[in-house]
């Protein structure tokens, strides 16, 4: 092999070696929002996603929650769900829009960052994690009538899962409990 062949080849493995090592250590820091659909249909039913969204935009109606079945999954967003985190899925509001939710017969409270698609029943306007649910009261009934209020619109680009996550719990006033899984577990099928 000649010397200018040698060269060349081990140029092209240590390029091809940074390109590698530094999409590697690259996070997924912005999701273009031209990614997620302006529209999309669930079970016959169109859904209109809203480009922007004011400060201040509420919205009543029914709240559900999800949790083990979807944990772990993808969500609209592209990151993992994370059940014990403090988002929702809504069918329209743009997506890392942050939203404090009401549950209007107990007036608990608690900050959300839409991450998510949903829910698709009924006429429910927000489906929330597992955490959500327990601060908001809702576990055992399942559902609530809650009022929902953006606090910070969602932008065009989603943050990355690391900073995007905390996000909302940095709003939220009321800390979060930490439970073992057991214990949570207990807690969320009311057996305190």
């Amino acid at each position: 092999m000649s010397i200018m062949k040698l060269f060349k080849t081990r140029y092209l493995f240590v390029l091809i070696s940074l390109y590698m090592l530094l999409g590697g250590c690259a996070s997924r820091s912005y999701i273009a929002q031209s990614n997620v659909a302006k529209s999309y249909q669930i079970n016959g039913k169109t859904y209109h996603t809203m480009k922007t969204v004011n400060v201040g935009h509420e919205q009543k109606g029914v709240a559900s929650w999800y949790g083990p079945g979807f944990h772990g999954k993808k969500t609209a967003s592209g990151e993992k769900y994370d059940m014990f985190d403090y988002t929702a899925a809504h069918s329209s509001l743009p997506l890392d829009t942050v939203v404090r939710v009401k549950n209007l017969k107990t007036d608990k409270e608690v900050v959300l960052r839409i991450n998510d698609r949903g829910p698709f029943v009924g006429d429910r306007v927000l489906d929330v994690s597992l955490t959500a649910a327990r601060e908001l009261g809702m576990i055992g009934p399942g559902t609530a009538p809650i009022n929902l209020k953006v606090i910070k619109p969602g932008e065009t680009r989603l943050t990355s899962k690391s900073s995007g996550n905390r996000l909302a719990k940095a709003e939220d006033k009321t800390p979060k409990p930490f439970f073992s899984t057991k214990r949570l577990w207990l807690l969320a099928w009311g057996k305190d």
